[in-house]
């Protein structure tokens, strides 16, 4: 059984899901990887399913893993997102200093609407 930090201010399913994340990062558990039933992680880390749930789900927003319907859970190839698909990288430098000077002007507005400047 795996034995968490009992200090450790994070919640159970966060505590699997970042074992588990680990687990992917360093290789435990490769690509492809059809993860244990939820049952087996619950006595595993001594948890109940419903944490179990709840640290997959996290792991399925962060694209980790996958659940496929009567199959089960399986660790997903990672991809990279390429550099073009960001929507607001700026072409160039002075593309970049031109939306820090917008960003500088949005910021001081809100400001002065709150009442943080004069």
């Amino acid at each position: 059984m795996e034995n968490f930090d009992p200090d450790d201010p994070r919640a159970s399913y966060q505590l699997v899901a970042d074992t588990i994340r680990g687990r992917i990062e360093d290789g435990t558990y490769p690509v492809g990887l059809k993860l244990p039933p939820h049952q087996e992680i619950a006595d595993e880390f001594g948890v109940s399913v419903g944490t179990v749930k709840r640290a997959y789900a996290l792991l399925q927003d962060a694209r980790l893993i996958s659940t496929r319907q009567g199959m089960g859970t399986f660790i997903r190839q990672q991809h990279a997102e390429p550099a073009t698909h960001a929507p607001d990288r700026p072409a160039t430098l002075e593309d970049a200093f031109a939306q820090i000077e917008a960003l500088n002007a949005r910021l001081a507005a809100v400001e002065r609407q709150v009442g943080l400047h004069d």
